[in-house]
C-alpha cells in the first residue's frame, strides 16, 4: 500500500508540474572504450557488414529499464523469456543464452558451468551503451557467441565533477535506489556507481485464472534482492598510452516462482537462489607505437558464488523428500586478451588477436533421490585458447570488405579439441541513401563443464557445436526523415549440444535449421517526435534424424515492436512502447512429440518524465498497462499491470 500511495502522489505531481515551464537538459555521455574487442569509437567495417544494434543510456532511461534484459527486450531478433529457473533468458535468432557471449568491457560474464548468465543481476546505472551483434560477429571474439555478442560498454568520468541519485518505488513493495559519481581531469578520470533493489513480489494479472497451487495476486516465491557496485579508473601517463582499471561487485538472492500446474508439459519445483555473490576485476592497456602499429590488451578475473536450494514443498523449509537438493557452487573465469593492429592506411588495417582463458567450476552439496542421498562434489576446469587474424579495407569510398580467420582450442582432462572460425563480409553504398551488405561466418562453441561433468548429464565424448551463418540486407534512407532496413538471415547448426528429455546424458543433435527476417523503420519527421517499429519473422526446425519437432520450443515465430518518444513543451517527455509476440510452442516432457501453442500476447508500456528544475526529474510509468495475462514459457505467468514512480537528481 505504501508503494502504491507513493506512485499515485508522483503521478499527481507530474500532472500539476507539466503546466510549469522548464528546459530539457541535454544528456552528457562518454564511453569507456578500453577492453572492447571491436573498438566502436568509429564504425569498423566488421560491424557495417553485419547486423549491429545499439541501445544508448538515453534509451535505457526512456524505457526505465532497470536491468540488461529490460534494456534490450525490444530489439528485433531478441526474445526474452522467463521459465522454470525464474531468471530472464535471452534468445537471439532462436538460439539460447548459452550461445550468446556476454562481455562487460571485454570481460566474459557467461557462467563457466553452463555458459548462461542472469541478465536481471546486471544493473544499468553504469551502462553507456549496449551493442548487440548477430550473425557475422568478429573472429576476434574467439569461440562461443554462435547466436551473437552482447557487449556492455560502461560509462567513464568526464571533465569536472558529476553525479546523480535516483529513488523509485513500484507495486509489489519494490524499491530501487541508484547513485553515480564521476570526476575527470586531463590525465585521469574516475566513475563509480551503486544500486539497491528490493522486491517482495510481483502481482499477477487480474485476469489470471487461479489453479490448485497459485491463487493469483502476489506471485508465490517471486521476491528479489540485488545490490550492485561498479567503478572504473582511467589514466593517461602519455598521449600514446591509456591505462584502465575496472571493478564490479554484486550480491543478492531471489525466489524462483514454481509452475502453476504439474502435468505432462511441466512439473513443479520449489527452489530458491538464497545467496549470489560476484566480483570482477579487469586491467586494460592501450598503446600507440611510433608509426602504424598499436597494441591493446586486458587481463581479467571473474568470480561467481551461488547457493541454490530445492525444497520439498511450497513452505520452502524442508529438504527430506525426493528431488530436494542443495548446491553451493563457484565459477571462476580468468584470462588475457591481446590485439596488435597494423594500419595500412589506404590498404586497410590488419588485427592479430590472441586469447587465453581458464574456466573453473567447483560445487558441493547433496540431492535426495528415491535411492537415498547423493553427494555433490565437483572440481573441474578447462582452458580455452584462440588466435585470430582480421583484415578490414575500404578499397573504394562506397565499398567495405572484411575477412577474418580464427583457430580455437579447448583443453580438458579427457581430450583436447580444436576447430576454426572464419568471417567474410562486405557492404556497398549504391547511393548516399542506400547501402547493401552481406556476410557469412562459421562459428563454434565448445561443450561446457556442465555438459562434460554434471551427474545425469555428463558426456565427455561431446564435440563442439558449429554454425554456418548467412546474412544479407539493405539499409535505406527515405523521404520525411525516415530510415528503414531489411535483413534476412539463415543459420545451419550441426552437433547442437542438448539433453533430450528421453536421454540420460547430453547429446550432439544432428542438425538445426533457423531462418527469418527483420524489418526496422525509424522516423524523425515531426519535430521532437521519434518513432520506431520493427518486425521479426523466425522459423526454427530440428532436422536431426528421427526428430518430431517441426519448430523449436519457446521460439516465437512473430515479434512486433513499436516505440514512440515525444518531447512535449514545459520539459515533459512522453514515452510509449508496444510488443506483440505470436506463435510460440512447447512440447510434452517425455517424448517431445505432442506440441501445443502458447497464447499470443500484447504488452503496452507508458512513461512520462517531467523536469521540475534544472537538476531534478520526476517520472511515473505503467508496465503492461492493459494488464495482459501472459506466459513466455508454459506454466509460468508473468507480471500483470505494474505502476511505478520515482525522482532523479543530477549535479
Amino acid at each position: 500500500m505504501k508503494a502504491r500511495f507513493c506512485i499515485l502522489i508522483t503521478a499527481l505531481a507530474l500532472l500539476v508540474l507539466s503546466l510549469a515551464g522548464g528546459a530539457v537538459r541535454a544528456a552528457e555521455k562518454d564511453l569507456y572504450h578500453l577492453g572492447e574487442v571491436v573498438f566502436t569509437g568509429q564504425e569498423p567495417v566488421v560491424e557495417a557488414v553485419g547486423v549491429t544494434r545499439r541501445v544508448t543510456a538515453e534509451e535505457i532511461k526512456e524505457r526505465d529499464a532497470r536491468t540488461l534484459d529490460q534494456a534490450i527486450n525490444l530489439l528485433p531478433g531478441v526474445n526474452v523469456r522467463v521459465g522454470g529457473d525464474g531468471k530472464p533468458r535471452i534468445d537471439i535468432h532462436g538460439l539460447r543464452t548459452r550461445q550468446i557471449k556476454l562481455l562487460l568491457n571485454g570481460t566474459p560474464f557467461n557462467s563457466t558451468f553452463d555458459g548462461q548468465f542472469d541478465p536481471s543481476l546486471i544493473s544499468v546505472e553504469n551502462i553507456a551503451e549496449i551493442v548487440v551483434t548477430t550473425g557475422a560477429s568478429s573472429v576476434l571474439y574467439g569461440s562461443g557467441g554462435n547466436a551473437g555478442i552482447i557487449n556492455i560498454i560502461t560509462k567513464k568520468g568526464t571533465k569536472g565533477t558529476h553525479g546523480s541519485a535516483n529513488g523509485e518505488v513500484a507495486e509489489g513493495d519494490a524499491q530501487l535506489l541508484r547513485a553515480t559519481g564521476s570526476y575527470g581531469a586531463d590525465k585521469y578520470d574516475i566513475f563509480i556507481s551503486g544500486s539497491h533493489y528490493d522486491r517482495d513480489h510481483f502481482n499477477l494479472s487480474d485476469d489470471f485464472s487461479p489453479t490448485a497451487s497459485e491463487d493469483g495476486g502476489a506471485r508465490e516465491n517471486s521476491d528479489q534482492i540485488r545490490n550492485n557496485v561498479f567503478a572504473n579508473i582511467g589514466f593517461s601517463p602519455t598521449d600514446a598510452t591509456l591505462l584502465g582499471l575496472t571493478f564490479s561487485y554484486l550480491n543478492g538472492e531471489q525466489g524462483k516462482p514454481p509452475a502453476i500446474v504439474n502435468d505432462d508439459y511441466t512439473n513443479q519445483k520449489f527452489e530458491r537462489e538464497d545467496d549470489t555473490e560476484e566480483y570482477n576485476v579487469q586491467f586494460a592497456l592501450h598503446h600507440d607505437f611510433n608509426g602504424p602499429l598499436s597494441f591493446r590488451g586486458w587481463t581479467y578475473f571473474n568470480n561467481l558464488d551461488v547457493l541454490e536450494n530445492g525444497y520439498d514443498n511450497n513452505t520452502y523449509s524442508t529438504q527430506n523428500a525426493n528431488g530436494a537438493f542443495r548446491t553451493d557452487s563457484t565459477t571462476e573465469i580468468s584470462g588475457f586478451n591481446g590485439q596488435l593492429r597494423y594500419d595500412l592506411h589506404q590498404l586497410g588495417d590488419v588485427t592479430l588477436g590472441f586469447m587465453v582463458e581458464n574456466d573453473d567450476y567447483q560445487a558441493s552439496g547433496f540431492e535426495i533421490s528415491k535411492k537415498g542421498t547423493d553427494i555433490t562434489d565437483i572440481n573441474k576446469d578447462l582452458q580455452l585458447y584462440s588466435a585470430s587474424l582480421q583484415y578490414e579495407v575500404s578499397p573504394l569510398q562506397k565499398l567495405g570488405i572484411v575477412l577474418g580467420l580464427g583457430y580455437n582450442w579447448q583443453d580438458r582432462d579427457e581430450k583436447d579439441e580444436d576447430d576454426f572460425t572464419y568471417l567474410a563480409g562486405l557492404y556497398y553504398d549504391l547511393s548516399k541513401a542506400t547501402r547493401l551488405k552481406a556476410s557469412h561466418s562459421r562459428k563454434i562453441r565448445f561443450p561446457t563443464l556442465r555438459d562434460l561433468y554434471e551427474p545425469k548429464r555428463a558426456n565427455p565424448d561431446l564435440t563442439a557445436e558449429t554454425s554456418l551463418n548467412y546474412e544479407a540486407g539493405i539499409e535505406q534512407r527515405l523521404p520525411a526523415a525516415t530510415s528503414a532496413s531489411l535483413t534476412g538471415f539463415y543459420t545451419d547448426i550441426k552437433d547442437y549440444i542438448e539433453k533430450p528429455k528421453d536421454e540420460d546424458m547430453a547429446q550432439n543433435r544432428e542438425k538445426y535449421e533457423i531462418y527469418g527476417m527483420e524489418v526496422v523503420a525509424e522516423n524523425h519527421w515531426i519535430d521532437k517526435l521519434f518513432l520506431r517499429a520493427s518486425y521479426t519473422y523466425l522459423h526454427t526446425k530440428d532436422k536431426s534424424a528421427g526428430s518430431q519437432r517441426d519448430q523449436l520450443q519457446n521460439d516465437p515465430e512473430h515479434k512486433v515492436t513499436m516505440e514512440a518518444t515525444y518531447q512535449a513543451p514545459w520539459g515533459l517527455n512522453i514515452y510509449g512502447s508496444a510488443l506483440w509476440v505470436a506463435n510460440s510452442y512447447y512440447y510434452d516432457r517425455q517424448t517431445e512429440s505432442i506440441k501445443k501453442k502458447l497464447p499470443d500476447y500484447w504488452l503496452f508500456d507508458f512513461k512520462i518524465n517531467k523536469q521540475v528544475a534544472k537538476a531534478l526529474d520526476l517520472y511515473f510509468g505503467i508496465n503492461n498497462a492493459f494488464d495482459e495475462d501472459y506466459q513466455q514459457s508454459y506454466g509460468f505467468p508473468q507480471a500483470g499491470r505494474t505502476m511505478y514512480g520515482g525522482a532523479t537528481w543530477r549535479f
